[in-house]
């Protein structure tokens, strides 16, 4: 179904930029009205999920009647617009329940930040279904394996053909070149269709795979950078988590509104890395980061990958320079991992009795809440892993 947005006397902007962005968020064409009273009538009357006024002439009168209506519809976003941001009309409004201000008339970008900000207030949580995006901000960590694996690892608890991997490196990332996919079609195709999204839609963009995974492919087309925004990347993944038990989503090395609202939008966010100088300084400005955009730090999960007894620094130094433990490890086995790859596979599919298969298993068990969690062997602690420890900053007593 169709959302439905009241306009009050023109107070989004031009009809062209307000129709596109309105449309990309799964809006039917916006109701003009020319007052507010003829507005609080149409959301009396039927469900009304946005709510634009103007709040400067002669509909500033109507402020005190727009606080009294709408404390009976909390469903409703209501965004105020003026023609300059001053502060005491700003409070004003938000004390009368206008929950966004932009400035009029607002950019296609502004107008599609808030619209977004809607959708993300309006997002019903479902306890009882998971979703992850997996992320390092350096490359060559293995994010994208420990993506693909992570979700293959869920189809035993979730059921065949009910967990998503969705690749957001929208343009060339890399779960279709590790699993040997051509796909007829990909996420750049699907935030063309936007308007149109719904789960029919979403079935016939994605790749089932044999082994129980629905895959969501990145673009090879440069140009789908600019159809998938922040606000085609929510969309999409609204619809995936609404479809899927699990999803897990692939993420690019860097915080883009893509990346971003992907973050706010999942349960957990897993932090890759492995137990080396750069990559653990690379997990500690991450997590800095995390930690300032105000993320939980039960939502924020640092995963030690290719984990091994020579490596340089132990898991009780990382933690100390990450200011967390870390959650997991996994284990190093490059044969496995290389042996699956050649054949297009991950390799909890290939060969579920390595222990990096078993260990995947655990992750996700212990993702999904379960408890006796298989771990990775403990690194060792050496000499030079303290060394290296002091070289990162960590006192030892």
């Amino acid at each position: 179904m169709q959302r439905k947005a009241v306009i009050v006397a023109g107070a989004a902007g031009p009809d062209s930029t307000v129709g596109g962005v309105l449309q990309r968020a799964g809006f039917g064409p916006a109701t003009d009205v020319p007052t507010v009273a003829q507005a609080l009538e149409r959301v009396r009357e039927e469900r009304v999920d946005l709510l634009v006024v103007p709040l400067q002439g002669p509909a500033a009168a109507d402020l005190a009647v727009l606080e009294r209506e709408m404390s009976r519809f909390p469903q409703t976003f209501v965004l105020g617009t003026a023609a300059a941001a001053d502060s005491d009309l700003i409070l004003r409004s938000m004390r009368a329940g206008v929950h966004e201000f932009l400035v009029v008339p607002p950019s296609a970008e502004d107008l599609m930040r808030a619209v977004d900000r809607m959708l993300k207030r309006a997002r019903p949580e479902d306890s009882s279904r998971l979703s992850f995006a997996v992320y390092s901000a350096k490359g060559g960590l293995g994010t994208t394996n420990v993506a693909l694996n992570l979700a293959y690892a869920f189809v035993p608890m979730a059921g065949a053909g009910r967990v998503a991997l969705a690749d957001y490196v929208v343009s060339g990332g890399d779960v279709a070149v590790l699993l040997n996919l051509r796909p007829t079609y990909d996420i750049g195709d699907l935030a063309l269709k936007l308007a149109q999204l719904d789960a029919s839609l979403l079935e016939s963009f994605i790749t089932r795979m044999p082994q129980g995974v629905a895959v969501l492919a990145a673009s090879e087309r440069p140009e789908a950078l600019e159809s998938v925004d922040g606000l085609a990347a929510g969309r999409i993944l609204d619809e995936l988590r609404s479809h899927f038990a699990v999803t897990v989503v692939d993420c690019e090395h860097h915080p883009t509104d893509r990346t971003l609202t992907v973050m706010d939008a999942v349960d957990r966010i897993l932090i890759v890395t492995q137990l080396n100088v750069a990559a653990i300084r690379s997990a500690q400005r991450t997590v800095q980061l995390f930690t300032r955009l105000g993320y939980p730090e039960e939502k924020v999960a640092v995963i030690a990958n290719r984990a091994q007894p020579s490596d340089l620094i132990s898991p009780s130094d990382a933690a100390k320079v990450l200011d967390r433990e870390i959650f997991f490890r996994l284990p190093n086995d490059y044969r496995a991992s290389e042996a699956a790859l050649t054949r297009g596979l991950p390799v909890v599919a290939h060969d579920p009795n390595t222990a990096l298969a078993k260990a995947y298993a655990a992750l996700a068990a212990k993702l999904a809440g379960a408890d006796g969690a298989f771990d990775a062997p403990a690194a060792t602690t050496t000499q030079s892993g303290s060394r290296i420890g002091r070289l990162l900053g960590i006192g030892r007593k």
